[in-house]
């Protein structure tokens, strides 16, 4: 339902700002689509540290975490599609479901190839955390690349969403068990730092714009 449900909150949010709130001018029906794209998005950061402190299970954060990249994914695909509309770019409704088809489906295509590619990698390799570790290092990394800077062109966000649900679902038994224990540190520590840079970075832009609203 992450999916759908974020279509519609994508277009109940324009509806909102352009009939509710009645901004008008320049701020059109499509432009409340594209606003909605950004801000429909879903963030469980929250969410998941106050289920932690309630001490709920982990497969219920995990279940969460996993919906909000889903979430993503979707606003991710809507707003690359609205931008082209908003840029006056010629679009028909053939293209519009041609790149979203493509992005939405091209994405875990991608991701579903490289976790495949990832797991047999893993199971060749025993007992070296590093290598074990640096593999599904450059496999995020890269699979986003070819995804967003190559002709391929798809969804880097669902192909790395993909890409984690297979590795979590069988790609992670082919980690040996001596280096299991490295690797969800090492990735886990990684979550938290690209977390705590998110926030860092947009209170910083949030302080900038209040300070300078010209800027």
């Amino acid at each position: 339902m992450a999916g759908p449900m974020l279509l519609v909150a994508i277009f109940l949010t324009a509806l909102h700002m352009k009939y509710i709130l009645f901004y008008g001018g320049e701020f059109t029906f499509v432009s409340g689509l594209l606003y909605g794209s950004i801000a429909s998005a879903t963030d469980p950061v929250a969410v998941v540290c106050l289920l932690k402190e309630l001490g709920a299970s982990k497969r219920l954060s995990t279940m969460i975490e996993g919906e909000s990249l889903l979430n993503d994914g979707t606003a991710m695909v809507a707003f690359l599609i609205m931008l082209d509309i908003s840029e006056g770019a010629e679009v028909t409704i053939g293209s519009i479901i041609l790149k979203f088809l493509r992005l939405a489906f091209g994405g875990p295509a991608l991701g579903l190839v490289f976790a495949i590619v990832t797991s047999f990698i893993l199971k060749k390799l025993h007992n070296n955390y590093v290598l074990e570790m640096n593999t599904t290092l450059f496999a995020s990394y890269l699979i986003f690349f070819l995804a967003e800077n190559t002709v391929i062109h798809v969804s880097g966000i669902l192909a790395i969403v993909t890409l984690g649900f297979y590795m979590t679902a069988t790609g992670k038994t082919r980690i040996s068990a001596e280096s299991e224990h490295a690797v969800h540190n090492i990735w886990s520590y990684l979550g938290f730092m690209a977390e705590t840079m998110i926030f860092m970075i947009t209170g910083l832009v949030m302080g900038e714009r209040a300070v300078d609203p010209e800027s």
